[in-house]
Parts: C-alpha cells; structure tokens; sequence
C-alpha cells in the first residue's frame, strides 16, 4: 500500500480544497508534514483514518449521535460567522498491489448537514472508475482485509503512545492486545467461544446436581457480565467527559495560540523540558540514595578505617600465633611424654646421661618453635573469619571513590535542580495580558480535570481486568460441567465434535502463535540493535507464547531487567516493539507518526532520525513542528524527503493556509 494523494475540503481547520502530494519513492520514503501548535497536523493525521474506516475510526466505539456530533464540528466554518461551508469530505487516493499488478484506489467520503442531520456519502474508484455496485459494508469488509483496525493502529500512531507504553511499562501488554488481531487469530478464539455458547444452548436432561450447578455458575457468569457492562458503560461516559475536556482544551490552546502564538509554543517546550528534567532529578536522587545507605557512612572516616585495619590485620597475626603455639604445645606435651617412658628407648643401647641429653635437645627444639606470647596478648576485636571477610569488603569500598562519584552526582543534581526551578518558574509567570491570563488559568484548571478522568479510567480498566479473569474462570467451570454433563449421555456426538473442532483451532492458533513470536523475537532484536547502539545491551529476547511476557538478556545469556533502562532507552524500546509488530505482520504498509520525538533526549531523537525514519517503511509520513524536527535534524533527513508541506494558522481567514516546503526550507527561500 502506498498513499499518493489526501484531498480536504472545507473540513475542520482547512478552507476550501487543499491537496497533499504523498507520492514518493523508495529512495526518499519521507513526507514531512510541519506546522505549529493549533496549525492543522493532526487534522491532517487523524483524516486520513477517518476516511478509510468512517465511523470505525476511533479508539472507542463511538455511537451514531456522537458520530454526527463530531461530523457537524468538523465541517468548516467562516471566520466571524455562525454560517458554515456546504459540505466536507476527505479524499484518500493509494496504490495497492494486487496479484502481481498495482490498482489505484480513490476513497471520498462527503459530509453534508441537512437541517441538524449528517448525510454521509461514500464514493470509490478503482483505476478511475467508479464503483457503484459496492456499498457501505463490502468496503469495510474490503479495508478490514487490507488493514484490519488492530494493525493499522501499528502504523498510525502518535509519540504520546510511545511514552505511554514506556512509562507503565506496557510492552508485553501492547504485544498482547495486538498479536491475536495482527494474525486474525481474535476471530479464531471467538468462533471457538460461539461453539462453546451453542453446546450450553442445546443441552438437555442431565442430572439434577449438575443442571443445579450449571444454573447456579450461569447466574453468577450473567452477574459479572452485567458488572462488565456496566462498568464499560461508565467508563464510555468518563471517556465522553474526557473527550468534552479535551475539546475545551484544544479551544483554549488554539485561542492562547492566536492570541499570543509565541508564549504557547513557548510554554509547551517549557513543560516538555520540565518534565525531562524531573525525571533526571528523580534518577540522581535514586543514585545519591543508594550511595548514602552503602558504603558513604565509612567514607567519612577514612583514618579510623585505617586503624580498623590495621587492628584487623594485628589480630589475625596474633590468632594465627596463637593457633601455632596451641599445636605446637599439644606436640611437645605428646613428644615429651613418649620419650620420657621406657618403651621408646628399647631398641637403642644408651645410657641415662645420653638419654637425658637427647630428650633434653628434642623439647628444646619444640620449644624453639614456639611462638613467644604473653599470656595476656590477644585480639583486640574477636571475629569470625566470615565477618572479618565482611568488614574488609566494606572498608574497600568505601574510598576516595565512593565520595568522588557522591559529590560529582551532588554537582549535576544542583545544577540540574537549578534548571529545573527556573523552568518552574518560567511556566508559573504566565503573560499578564488580560485576555491570555485567564485563558493560561482555565487551562490548567481543564488539565487538572483530566488528569482526575484519566486516573479514574485507569481504575476502571483495573476492575474491568479483574471481573474479565473472574469471568473467564466461570466459563471455565461451566465448560467442566458440560463435559460432565455429556459423560452421561453417551448417545449425544456433538460435544465430542465441537471438542475436536476446537481442538484443532486451538492446535493451529498454538502452532501460529509460536511460528509468528519467534519472528516478532527476530524482528524485535534487529530494531533494537538498530535504534539503541550500545555496547553490552540487549543481545537476545524471549516472549513467552501464553503470558506475553519479555525476557531480555546481556551477553552469555544474563537476564537484563527492564528498570535498568534509560527513561530514553525505555522509549527506544517501546519504539522497536511497535516497529517489529509492524514487520511481523508482514504488510507493506505506510507508517504515519504525529509528535515522532515527544519527550525524547538529543540523543535519542538523533537514533530516531538517523535509523528509524529513513528505514520504517517504503512510505514514512511525519507529522511535527520546528522544536521536534529542527533545522540539524531536517539536514539529516533532507536526503530521504519526497515531499514536505508546511502548515500555518492564518488569523486573518481563520484557516490553515499549506505551503510546499518545511520550515527550514521556508526559511532558505524567504
């Protein structure tokens, strides 16, 4: 697939038709598409979608109402009035080869609102013809092969997304959402349910026990389903409230934006900063920590440590003497005692005095060899060799070392702090202007509200989860029954035919499912080596085939936790996941990325620039404003640019005015 052309018409902030050039080649893959805050990027981003899949487009399933709702807001409306233009559509024009030739497709969808009500019309060409046999259904049924919805949001996504992922840490989750879809095995598992649902349908007779059980499981499974759809509803409405909040704010921002474009884009960086130096704050802070409660205590006293060595090492000196002088005392005192007797003197022919002489001699010996201690010298500190062991390993690390690498995190956590408040403090002086001022304050007032929305969706989704597993068990207890329940009717062979139906579903989901991770593993390791260029680092990941759940290693198989990444390296990561996804779902399909380097370091951007966009896909979209893509970053990706526009609000037509060419280009030619 390949885009070629987006046509807008009278829709959202663009006035009358305004096309976009998409065609390009494999050499230079890139679309640049830029524009500030408020000037027309996800506009253009979010239209696309929009087109394809009409209602189906959004995250969530949005009714027909909202639907009209979101349609009526969407159709242009002249600057200074209450009128609005005749209609809106959206064009989407591609390339799609099919059995060994390339088709050219042209998707509109037109907008007219007839007294309140939104009249939706769809048109279609196929290599310039149009298709009126084909309606509403057989498209989506044509676009869901082509993309299906879980896949395209592989390829259509925002670096918000990436953050989000990185930040809770959802790799394994995204993989798990995704997979299913990615290989059409989600409509595997719901046949295998819809065979499970008729057997309990057409179940008749069995024992009283078991139909009482069955009935009793039945009613508890009916109590969690409408506990779940309860609780999806209420969370539909706080997404509605979050939606209406977001609509607000996005009026704010573009109102804050006309009225003084500077300080919001200002602001926005400002808080991009802001949070990209908590965050290092916050990794210092941990570091400083662990030293402190390591070896920094012993650090301070570096004189004493060397008088506990000392006295340590004189101890183990006098212990070892000790020692000698005990076994050499027990083999006198043996020594002694056997010569002192008769029998050891039988076989030599001497005489008292000679005797007396060599005995003599013999203890002088031994006594020679003994230590010369006082009876009153010992160890001062009396350890054990394993606590002796313990104590050193302390004392050698607590060295000049240990203080250096202290004040050196102690110096960057000032320095860093400092930065930190004067950004604090260039976001809380918002302009005094008396119409932006309280614009600034009834933003921040919605951002509040959707931080509180959004932490209640989050818990939400939580007891979702929680009723969703209970729910799952229940069905696992009534298919238990079932099986009883046919044990005993000997003469029914549908059960046995829909367990070996669902058998063999199961066996070929399994055989997919593990053939498709081993690819993703593949596709995953080759991103990351890519994206993160680092010595040591991730040089091999497991998935496990029925939790989801990554497993990275270091070289010499040694496990590697996800904690020991880099806020950037996190972001990295989750990149390489959805790239490797994307890959794994082996369709030739456009990426298209809104905000591509939200929130990354200098470093980071630059592996996303240099390796990532040039190499994504044959056909790579961006969408991003002067701060993400600056003028370095444009030299670097200019050799792999087809096409790029330029996107700029224009408060005298109250409309987005496009123009060829990128910012920096805009610049050179101006």
């Amino acid at each position: 697939m390949l885009f070629s052309k987006i046509i807008l018409e009278n829709y959202g902030i663009y006035k009358d038709r305004q096309i976009f050039d998409f065609t390009s080649s494999s050499e230079k893959p890139i679309i640049l598409c830029g524009g500030t805050n408020g000037a027309g990027k996800t506009t253009l981003f979010n239209s696309v979608m929009l087109c394809l899949y009409g209602q189906d487009s959004f995250e969530k399933r949005t009714t027909r109402k909202d639907y009209d709702e979101f349609l009526r807001r969407k159709i242009h409306r002249y600057l200074g009035s209450k009128t609005f233009a005749d209609f809106a559509a959206i064009t989407v024009e591609f390339q799609y080869y099919h059995q060994g030739k390339v088709e050219n497709y042209s998707v509109t969808r037109l907008w007219k609102n007839d007294d309140g009500k939104i009249i939706e019309n769809l048109s279609i060409k196929k290599n310039g013809e149009k298709l009126d046999s084909v309606d509403e259904s057989q498209w989506h049924q044509f676009i869901r092969e082509l993309l299906p919805r879980g896949v395209a949001r592989l390829f259509f996504f925002d670096g918000e997304k990436i953050v989000k992922i990185a930040k809770e840490g959802g790799e394994d989750i995204e993989i798990k959402s995704s997979f299913d879809m990615l290989l059409g095995l989600d409509m595997v598992e719901q046949l295998k349910s819809d065979l499970e649902i008729n057997l309990m349908r057409n179940m008749k007779g069995g024992t009283k026990e078991i139909q009482e059980k069955k009935d009793e499981l039945d009613s508890e499974l009916a109590e969690l389903q409408k506990t779940v759809t309860d609780l999806k509803i209420k969370r539909e409405r706080k997404l509605d409230v979050l939606n209406e909040i977001q609509k607000t704010v996005d009026d704010y921002e573009a109102k804050i934006s006309r009225l003084g474009g500077g300080y919001a884009t200002q602001r926005h960086e400002l808080q991009k900063n802001e949070s990209v130096l908590e965050e290092r704050t916050s990794s210092l802070e941990e570091k400083i920590r662990e030293i402190c409660l390591d070896a920094l205590p012993f650090s301070m006293i570096p004189r004493q440590l060397e008088q506990l060595v000392a006295q340590i090492n004189q101890d183990q000196d006098l212990t070892k003497n000790h020692l000698e002088k005990q076994i050499l005392e027990e083999n006198l005192s043996q020594v002694s005692g056997e010569i002192s007797g008769d029998k050891f003197w039988n076989d030599f022919k001497v005489d008292s005095n000679l005797k007396k002489e060599i005995s003599s001699k013999i203890e002088n010996l031994f006594q020679a060899k003994i230590p010369s201690m006082s009876e009153t010298q010992n160890p001062v500190i009396d350890l054990s060799p394993n606590e002796t062991v313990k104590i050193l390993d302390t004392v050698k690390k607590a060295d000049v070392v240990m203080l250096s690498k202290l004040e050196k995190y102690t110096v960057e956590y000032n320095k860093i702090t400092e930065e930190l408040q004067k950004t604090k403090t260039a976001l809380s002086n918002a302009p005094t202007d008396d119409e932006i001022g309280p614009l600034i304050t009834k933003l921040n007032s919605e951002h509040e509200k959707m931080g509180v929305i959004k932490t209640e969706i989050d818990h939400s989704d939580q007891k979702i989860h929680e009723e969703t597993s209970l729910i799952g068990l229940k069905k696992l207890a009534l298919r238990q029954l079932v099986d009883e329940k046919y044990k005993q009717k000997a003469s029914e062979t549908n059960l046995q035919i829909t367990r070996d139906v669902q058998k063999v579903l199961g066996l070929y989901s399994e055989k997919l499912r593990e053939k498709k991770l081993h690819l993703l593993e593949k596709y995953l390791i080759e991103a990351i080596q890519v994206l993160i260029h680092k010595e040591d680092f991730i040089e091999k990941v497991a998935i496990d085939k029925k939790t989801f759940a990554m497993t990275l290693y270091r070289k010499n198989n040694q496990v590697m936790f996800k904690d020991e990444l880099s806020e950037g390296e996190k972001q990295m990561f989750a990149t390489a996941v959805l790239w490797a996804l994307a890959k794994t779902s082996g369709r030739p399909l456009p990426f298209m990325i809104d905000t591509p380097l939200a929130r990354l370091d200098v470093e980071h951007r630059g592996k996303l620039v240099e390796t990532f966009f040039p190499s994504a896909s044959h056909q790579v979209v961006i969408f991003s404003t002067d701060a993400e893509i600056d003028e370095k970053y444009y030299a670097q990706l200019k050799p792999f640019i087809s096409k790029s526009y330029l996107m700029k609000y224009s408060s005298d037509s109250g409309s987005a005015k496009v123009e060829e060419g990128f910012f920096w280009e805009q610049k050179v030619t101006n």
